[in-house]
């Protein structure tokens, strides 16, 4: 096989690998999403090297613990705009409605018995707590009405603005001589901005959608179909909540706990470490940006799926670990270095993507039921319970490697449990289908009699 063979080979494998709506989706939002994981990098590097490891420990620990905290004030409320618009564009009234009866107290419910207990921030942290808080939950309804209206480039692309006005700022707070706890308000401010900055964009799309030929138009359906029922609004937040929870748990509980049974330097380490593996686990936060919302109008192969999803992953994986045990000495210092940590951290990511696509599917094609609401629930425990439990476990045994080591055991469980529980589902969907089809042909012919 000579040259042009083994070229027009490869070529046409990649073209396989990379048709389909999804996937131009996800390729370009891929490619903001690469941008922002390198602003993550340079975000982390600036700490490290300003403020000094235990700052970086403490910022990824504040980081940490303000996602899974929103996470429970936001409750889901969010994706469930998402999926709602992605579907119907014209009930995008009836949940900006219930967005603001609902995340407004949660969010309240959440701060105020925070504000009066500190115990689990470090010292003089609860302002710069609350007002992120606050301006990630703006920054998310923006974020969110984008995706779903499809605009996953532009919402990506203002999470990626979000980052550098943060990066901007810390440089700024350097060189003013600013206090590390002064510094972090920083992030707040950039957030509040991109929150902001796509409003003129959204209000032209909810405009448009509602005279745009291309969009669920408003004119065409009627006014009683305009509303989402309260009862499907709360359970599609309820189920989307879960679904996220499950997710994030498995990220962001690794740096609450490693504080708590090491310190703060141990997680510096860690932090830097994750700091490039992340690279991969942004396929993983890329899928629920843009699967999630279109397995709600699409149906995906199992199968073809995963391969694809493998066939690009290990390349990218070795790449990313090569590029881990260089650039950390090189970028943090060579008190950072670490000769397992990067291996397992890597694989640990790599099989999260794979968990994060078939969760997303999940998500995304499924309405709330209750065989559908209990898969989610025992979802959510694995993470919150197995998760947790086999990290403080695992890092007794092995210290900071335990970490990712317990989370890739955990990942590989939820894998296999989502795969089945995706498969049994459909079964169900289609049998209900079925039923009623015949019930559907059976009314019709006794009309006709």
């Amino acid at each position: 096989m000579n040259v042009t063979e083994v070229k027009s080979k490869v070529m046409k494998k990649c073209q396989e690998l990379t048709k389909g709506q999804t996937t131009s989706y996800l390729l370009k939002t891929f490619f903001i999403y690469g941008l922002i994981s390198l602003s993550i990098l340079l975000t982390r590097v600036l700490i490290a090297r300003f403020y000094g490891i235990d700052s970086l420990g403490i910022f990824s620990y504040f980081w940490s613990l303000v996602t899974v905290v929103f996470l429970f004030a936001s409750f889901g409320i969010p994706e469930a705009l998402t999926q709602t618009i992605v579907k119907d564009p014209s009930k995008i009234y009836s949940t900006l409605k219930y967005w603001s009866i609902f995340s407004l107290p949660l969010t309240l419910l959440i701060i105020l018995p925070l504000v009066f207990f500190e115990g689990y921030l470090p010292p003089g942290l609860i302002l710069n707590f609350v007002l992120y808080l606050i301006t990630y939950h703006l920054f998310y309804l923006s974020y969110s009405i984008l995706r779903g209206y499809k605009r996953f480039f532009e919402c990506s692309l203002f999470s990626l603005v979000n980052r550098l006005l943060a990066i901007f700022l810390i440089v700024i707070s350097f060189l003013l001589g600013l206090p590390f706890n002064t510094m972090l308000l920083s992030f707040s401010l950039a957030l509040l901005i991109s929150a902001i900055w796509p409003m003129k964009q959204i209000i032209s799309l909810i405009r448009l959608s509602s005279v745009d030929k291309n969009f669920q138009t408003i004119s065409r359906i009627s006014p009683t179909n305009r509303k989402l029922a309260l009862k499907e609004f709360l359970g599609l937040s309820i189920s989307l909540f879960l679904v996220q929870a499950g997710f994030y748990f498995l990220r962001e509980v690794d740096m609450i706990l490693i504080p708590h049974l090491l310190n703060f330097q141990e997680l510096g380490i860690y932090s830097a470490h994750s700091s490039l593996t992340n690279i991969i686990r942004l396929i993983a936060y890329v899928f629920p940006v843009v699967v999630l919302p279109l397995a709600a109008v699409n149906k995906y192969k199992i199968s073809t799926s995963l391969k694809k999803i493998i066939y690009l992953l290990i390349p990218f994986s070795l790449l990313i670990l090569a590029a881990t045990y260089w650039l950390v000495p090189l970028l943090y210092g060579k008190e950072y270095q670490s000769l397992w940590l990067p291996l397992v951290l890597v694989l640990s990511s790599s099989l999260l993507v794979i968990y994060s696509y078939f969760n997303s599917i999940l998500a995304g094609e499924n309405n709330f039921s209750s065989k559908y609401f209990l898969i989610i629930i025992i979802d959510f425990l694995i993470s919150l319970i197995l998760n947790t439990a086999l990290i403080i476990q695992f890092i007794g045994w092995f210290g900071l490697m335990g970490a990712p080591l317990a989370t890739g055991i955990t990942v590989i469980l939820k894998i296999i449990f989502n795969i089945y529980a995706l498969n049994y589902l459909r079964r169900k969907n289609n049998v209900q289908l079925t039923i009623n089809s015949h019930l559907k042909d059976k009314e019709e012919g006794l009309k006709n009699v």
